[in-house]
């Protein structure tokens, strides 16, 4: 471990590789350092700044953490051969490996043939006489088998005549009825529609403490409105602090667009539905129809706020940075 004196730093500081990229992890305090670095992306799922491994990424990350990092276990990507110039060919001396067979091989004389035959031919003596005598252990052992299952036969028969007969036993199990449909008119049914939503949604988040703390905290279904917007100004907070303008009067949309075209979002480009930039203007839609829409239905009120619940799973990891602010109102 490098012993670190820097007062500046807020935590430990990871430099390590996967295939693909190099990654930082580092405290949040700290995260202009790494976001100073062309090419960052942020990946929630590990707790990482994403980083292309290429020669000039490894020389910036080498000057910046090399000498306070925790752990700093990056190598230097090799350099590619250019396509016109090829790799010497090797040459392979023949010659000299047919010669040196030549002079290792040994041709057998025709009496060491002989004195060959003879000892296979009495190993396969051997060999015959055991298989014999195998022959006969393994018929008597059957025999054995045959009258022991006969003789357990005859003492099942006795013992049964002698049991009583027992009777089985009943377990006892109460059964939870729900009702056959839900009325959302009863608050006791609501609180359990949400309740349900709020579970669902923390296994969509793939279990992540501060989501679940978060969302715990609200009532999507009982309070919406409350709900989703103090959960938009957290989420706007942390992408102003994750594209680097934590001015107040940026638009949210404004914020992810700045994402989306500095490529600060780090997802799996394979995977169709990890999708963050899209799912970021879905939830700033659903947001503003609260914020500016004060006669909605009911029922859009809870359409648009299960709707929100579940894409900010989705997408939380991928834009919350400081976990320990997640306690904010």
């Amino acid at each position: 471990m490098v012993l670190s004196f820097n007062p500046g730093k807020l935590g430990p500081i990871k430099v390590s590789e996967d295939n693909t990229h190099f990654l930082v992890q580092i405290h949040p305090g700290n995260r202009e350092r790494a976001k100073k670095i062309p090419g960052r992306q942020w990946d929630g799922n590990r707790e990482a700044w994403v980083y292309p491994k290429n020669a000039t990424t490894f020389e910036a990350l080498l000057e910046e953490f090399q000498k306070d990092a925790d752990s700093f276990n990056i190598r230097r990507p090799p350099t590619k051969r250019p396509a016109d110039i090829k790799a010497p060919a090797k040459k392979s001396n023949y010659y000299e490996f047919d010669d040196q067979f030549l002079e290792d091989e040994e041709i057998p004389s025709l009496e060491d043939s002989s004195d060959s035959q003879g000892k296979i031919s009495s190993e396969l003596e051997h060999i015959r006489v055991m298989l014999e005598s195998l022959k006969d252990v393994a018929a008597n052992q059957s025999r054995t088998i045959e009258e022991l299952r006969e003789t357990q036969e005859e003492a099942t028969k006795i013992l049964n005549k002698f049991e009583a007969p027992i009777q089985p036993s009943v377990e006892t199990h109460i059964v939870e009825v729900l009702p056959d449909k839900l009325d959302p008119t009863k608050q006791k049914e609501i609180e359990l529609i949400e309740k349900a939503l709020i579970t669902i949604a923390c296994f969509t988040s793939g279990q992540q403490k501060s989501f679940c703390d978060w969302i715990n905290k609200y009532k999507p279904l009982r309070e919406p409105t409350v709900f989703v917007i103090n959960t938009h100004e957290y989420l706007k907070k942390q992408l102003g602090k994750l594209v680097g303008d934590e001015n107040p009067n940026t638009r949210f949309g404004a914020l992810i667009d700045k994402a989306k075209h500095e490529e600060l979002i780090f997802f799996d480009k394979s995977d169709p539905v990890d999708r963050p930039i899209p799912i970021l203007f879905n939830l700033n839609t659903h947001r503003n129809r609260f914020g500016h829409s004060y006669d909605s239905e009911q029922w859009e009120q809870w359409s648009r706020s299960i709707l929100y619940l579940i894409n900010l799973a989705l997408v939380w990891s991928k834009v919350v940075i400081e976990a320990e602010d997640s306690n904010e109102e």
